[in-house]
This record gives C-alpha cells, sequence and structure tokens, in this order.
C-alpha cells in the first residue's frame, strides 16, 4: 500500500466532490491517505516539506486545482523537485498542458494571441467562430462571434481581461452537445453528453445538462489517441471534451465527471480509476 498525498484548494469553492472522492477510495483500498491545502508546500535549507512532513514520505502525490494564484509558479517550482513520475500528472501538467492550446491538430482551425490584431485578421464570413481565454474552466468568458464590430470588441475584451485569446471556427456539431470522456492512464473509462442549455456552452457550471451516451467509435478512436498522447505526457488522470470528429479541450488539473457518471448511470468509477492509475505507477516504478 501507498502514502498518498493530496493537494487541493478550498473545497467550499470546488465545482465537483473530486476532493472528497478520490482521497475516500484510496483510503478503502488500504493506501494511506493525507490531504493538506496547496499553500503548505515549503522549503526549508535543502528540505520539501508538504504540510508538516517530508515530501520524500509520499509515494504518490495528486494535485487537484491550481491552488492560489499568486503563489502558483512558486510552488510548481518546489514541486518540480521531486521525482515526477510520483504525481498522478507531473507538475508541467498545470503550467503547459491545462489550457485550449493542447493537441490543436485534433481541433477546429485555431489562432491564439496576446493583441488584436492578428486575431481579427483570420476572421471571415464563412462560419461564426468562438473567442475564449487560452486557460479557464467551466465555459467562462466564451462566446461566439462574427467577423463584425461586436465580434472584435469581444476578442479585445478577453485580451484585456486575460492577456490572451483563443479565436476559434465554429462547428456545427458543438450544437448537439459534447461528449466528455474520463481518461485514466491513458484509456477511456466512461462518458457522457452535456446538452447545452442557456447558451451554446455544454459546461454543466454554465447550465448545460447531462444525458447517458455511447460513444460512437470515431469518438472513442479519438478519445483513445489522446488518451495516449496525454499518457506520453505523464498525465493519468483528465477529461477530455469531443464534439463530431473534433477535440474540444483537455481538462488535466481538476475534471469532473466521476460524480456524473455515477448520478446518470449507477456505475461507481472511481475505484476502477484508482486501481488503474496505482497499476500504471506500479508498472513505471518496476521500471526503475
Amino acid at each position: 500500500m501507498a502514502n498518498v498525498l493530496f493537494l487541493i484548494g478550498d473545497a467550499g469553492i470546488a465545482q465537483n466532490d473530486n476532493h472528497v472522492r478520490l482521497p475516500a477510495a484510496f483510503r478503502k483500498l488500504g493506501h494511506e491517505v493525507t490531504t493538506v491545502d496547496h499553500t503548505s508546500v515549503s522549503l526549508h535549507g535543502n528540505e520539501l516539506l508538504i504540510g508538516e512532513c517530508s515530501a520524500d514520505r509520499y509515494e504518490l502525490l495528486w494535485l487537484l486545482g491550481f491552488g492560489p494564484r499568486e503563489s502558483f509558479l512558486d510552488r510548481m517550482q518546489l514541486l518540480k523537485r521531486i521525482d515526477q513520475r510520483r504525481f498522478v500528472n507531473p507538475v508541467d501538467a498545470y503550467t503547459y498542458l491545462h489550457s485550449k492550446l493542447n493537441f490543436t491538430e485534433y481541433m477546429p482551425e485555431t489562432h491564439a494571441a496576446g493583441s488584436l490584431e492578428p486575431l481579427i485578421q483570420q476572421l471571415d464570413d464563412a462560419t461564426r467562430w468562438v473567442v475564449k481565454p487560452s486557460a479557464t474552466s467551466f465555459g467562462r468568458d466564451v462566446a461566439i462571434i462574427g467577423n463584425d464590430d461586436r465580434g472584435r470588441e469581444r476578442i479585445r475584451r478577453v485580451i484585456e481581461k486575460y492577456g490572451f485569446a483563443v479565436v476559434q471556427r465554429y462547428v456545427d456539431s458543438v450544437d448537439h452537445g459534447e461528449v466528455r470522456f474520463l481518461v485514466a492512464a491513458g484509456k477511456p473509462i466512461g462518458c457522457y453528453k452535456r446538452l447545452p442549455a442557456r447558451d451554446h456552452r455544454a459546461n454543466l457550471a454554465a447550465g448545460g445538462r447531462p444525458v447517458v451516451h455511447t460513444a460512437t467509435p470515431r469518438e472513442a478512436e479519438l478519445a483513445n489517441t489522446i488518451g495516449s498522447k496525454l499518457l506520453e505526457c505523464g498525465i493519468r488522470f483528465a477529461a477530455v471534451d469531443i464534439a463530431g470528429p473534433y477535440l474540444i479541450e483537455v481538462n488535466v488539473v481538476n475534471p469532473g465527471g466521476l460524480a456524473t457518471l455515477q448520478k446518470l448511470t449507477g456505475d461507481d468509477l472511481v475505484p476502477l480509476t484508482v486501481r488503474t492509475i496505482v497499476e500504471s505507477m506500479d508498472m513505471i516504478a518496476s521500471r526503475g
């Protein structure tokens, strides 16, 4: 059995119950589990502490969420000192791979910049477009725009607020909802569809409605492809959102879906998730 550490943020503002479900599942399987706040990471001389214990004590570490923005880079630099094979998702996943700018070869036509002019030059009248921040969650500040003054103003506002904007060609398959796959150790373990409600966004936090869904062969193939690429990066748990033939987004920081799948189907996938992740990490450890 392993000593498992969860770094979690303010449970009061969590958008899912991963901070409760996942530690409980590890405990039920006999692992020793510690949960502490992100801000408990500290350095004393050459010793890295998490809470009151040495980081060396923990054989498996799982970060849920980013923690406070102000200290994020400092904490990531300290956590980078730890053997990254001990993380469910390594530090690099939080700094480089939680955005809407990865695996763009599988996405609709995508452009991104920190200034307005390069983005408005890409707009045309062939379709509508989507503008969104590059590294937010829950559908925050995502809007459909056209090639007009209102659209350009919306891009400007996103850049002004976040410093960067993504402009993506709108695809009609999004009108029929997005399929969320949960991926553990590179393999999809379950999926459901999120239907848009109040507006175009399928995010549950934005009013989207979850429904039972059986993946099409094309959807399953894309989910497996992205899952394999994530595992190559050391990422062992993520959510992959797909609409039609396109990847829409990957969430590696604190993906929701476990509670939703249980509510929709009655199946608790948390034990399977935990066993799959532990087995994959044991295989890595056995290779030295």
